[in-house]
């Protein structure tokens, strides 16, 4: 009998350990698969199966397509435009502001 109350807080802290295990949004789990290399069979795959739904497209733009994709997962997309938003900044900022006009429409 004393043993009762312990195995059933050991039993509640076993169950939300599961459940959370089950049920969490946990951080290592990702809703897209990481980008990687496209190999030359998924892109005859994917071509033969848009083929059959009636979509023309050849291997190279699909593979094309795909390693955009990847990029994007990866992070290396939004890196590039960061990258050209802050070059586009700079010689905004460094380049002379225009002449205005002085003549006042009063």
């Amino acid at each position: 009998m004393p043993f009762y109350f312990f195995f059933s807080i050991l039993g509640l802290l076993i169950g939300a350990i599961l459940t959370w295990f089950l049920l969490a949004d946990h951080p290592f789990e990702s809703i897209e698969t990481p980008g990687g290399p496209v190999d030359v069979a998924e892109a005859a795959l994917l071509a033969k199966e848009m083929a059959a739904d009636g979509m023309d497209l050849d291997e190279a733009t699909i593979a094309r397509v795909l390693n955009l994709h990847g990029a994007y997962v990866d992070g290396k997309i939004r890196e590039a435009q960061a990258a050209g938003e802050a070059h586009r900044l700079e010689i905004e900022r460094t380049q002379p502001a225009p002449e205005t006009a002085g003549t006042d429409a009063s």
